[in-house]
């Protein structure tokens, strides 16, 4: 801070490219509760694990997320060696199928957009990538499916329960997924301030009176409306506390 003690500024450079694509493989379910970037991880991020194939949508069930090995691999893997390239994955990103080009932060990118799809597809194949060697081989790719559902459902069902003030059913459902752990989940005694405001309402409170198009606890798609609802929530309950009072 400067020597006056009052505020300072930072200044900071994003790159579009290359993004930290095995940091975000390897933290995703990390990264999926994180306020922050949570959103991240349901929208921006999906395309890599998806390899920005349409149709894809979060399933707990194995058939399901065969079926999504199956079409990837359809669409990707074009001599259909069960082994997609940087090249395979530049074609499929170039053609209008794919969702690689209608998902830009800013349009203004097409103005290099072959730069763009290779860019792209480096990144992308980087997301699968477990051996370093620049390809995507069928387990790779499974492994990557995999994680990325579960950690949809997770988000999911997880958001369902606190947005119904269900903290025993929040619970349990995080241990449910030890099985995947390398140890059992530890439960928090402390949760963030905002959380046990929503738990104090009582289970079975509903929060927000519709989660659609909300798909993560991130400040932005969340925590900022729910913050609002709580305490208007807060006061009717106070109100009705202090007329049976009277």
């Amino acid at each position: 801070p400067p020597p006056d003690g009052k505020c300072g500024s930072a200044l900071t450079l994003q790159y579009a490219f290359p993004q930290p694509v095995q940091f975000l493989r390897a933290f995703l379910p990390r990264l999926s509760m994180s306020a922050e970037v949570g959103h991240c991880v349901a929208m921006t991020w999906s395309g890599y694990a998806t390899m920005q194939v349409r149709g894809i949508m979060p399933t707990s069930k194995e058939k399901n997320m065969q079926e999504q090995l199956k079409k990837i691999l359809s669409l990707v893997d074009v001599n259909q060696d069960e082994v997609i390239t940087i090249d395979e994955t530049k074609t499929w990103f170039a053609k209008t199928e794919s969702l690689a080009l209608q998902r830009l932060a800013d349009p203004e990118f097409l103005q290099h957009k072959e730069l763009l799809i290779s860019y792209m597809a480096e990144d992308t194949v980087a997301y699968h990538d477990m051996n370093d060697d620049m390809k995507i081989s069928k387990q790779e790719l499974w492994d990557s499916l995999v994680q990325w559902n579960v950690v949809r459902v997770r988000m999911q069902e997880g958001l369902k329960l606190l947005n119904r003030a269900d903290r025993k059913g929040l619970e349990a459902l995080e241990q449910s997924l030890d099985y995947l752990r390398r140890e059992p989940l530890q439960l928090p005694k402390d949760v963030r301030p905002e959380m046990q405001d929503i738990f104090r309402l009582g289970k079975g409170t509903k929060v927000l009176k519709s989660l659609k198009g909300i798909t993560s606890i991130s400040d932005s798609e969340f925590w900022g409306p729910a913050r609002d609802a709580v305490e208007d929530l807060m006061r009717k309950k106070n109100r009705a506390s202090r007329s049976k009072e009277l």
